[in-house]
């Protein structure tokens, strides 16, 4: 069971500020999050090394996630059923929607989130971040990037607590406010800078 719209949003908001401040270079990052995507619009994505990705759209009138998990890839007819609310979304170059796996949607006056087509649950795996939360990335990252994290830390991200020198220290202490400038503004994350 997917959260509800607001928290989808606080969660990929802070899965795209820790993957900032563990690996600088976007390149090398498996999430990412901007908050200027378009007008009322934010727009997350996953990208992994495979091919596998997600991209989330946060509009007005709900949210839409498309996915490609090379795993399933014969599968068909998942974007069937879009509401119209979201043919923007099923127009947009970016999201390259000849590579999709898996579709789901919430609108904001509906109490669940649907589907065309209702994919085993493994297809959803690249969502996991969505139900499994601080304790999925903290899994995921210290295997992904091959470090050690501190546990609360991560947890405080989650919780929206602002970042503030001590947080970005304990994450990452050779990265500087000043490093991650433009990450923050992109992403939209509470900062809340020592002066």
């Amino acid at each position: 069971m997917l959260p509800d719209i607001e928290e989808s949003r606080r969660i990929l908001q802070s899965a795209a500020i820790l993957d900032a401040i563990l690996m600088p270079e976007w390149e090398y990052r498996y999430y990412s999050y901007n908050s200027h995507w378009g007008e009322d619009e934010h727009m997350a994505s996953m990208r992994g090394g495979q091919g596998d990705h997600y991209f989330a759209l946060f509009q007005p009138n709900g949210l839409i996630i498309k996915g490609f998990d090379r795993r399933f890839s014969g599968v068909h007819d998942v974007l069937q059923g879009v509401p119209n609310e979201f043919e923007g979304f099923l127009k947009e170059p970016a999201f390259i929607m000849d590579m999709t796996t898996f579709c789901t949607w919430k609108l904001q006056s509906s109490q669940e989130w649907s589907a065309s087509k209702e994919p085993a649950v493994e297809a959803y795996e690249l969502l996991h971040i969505l139900t499994g939360k601080a304790d999925y990335y903290y899994a995921w990252a210290t295997e992904y990037y091959e470090m050690s994290l501190d546990r609360s830390l991560v947890q405080r991200i989650f919780d929206m607590e602002s970042l503030d020198g001590e947080i970005l220290e304990g994450l990452n202490e050779d990265l500087e406010f000043a490093d991650l400038e433009e990450d923050i503004q992109e992403i939209g994350f509470p900062v809340k800078r020592n002066d």
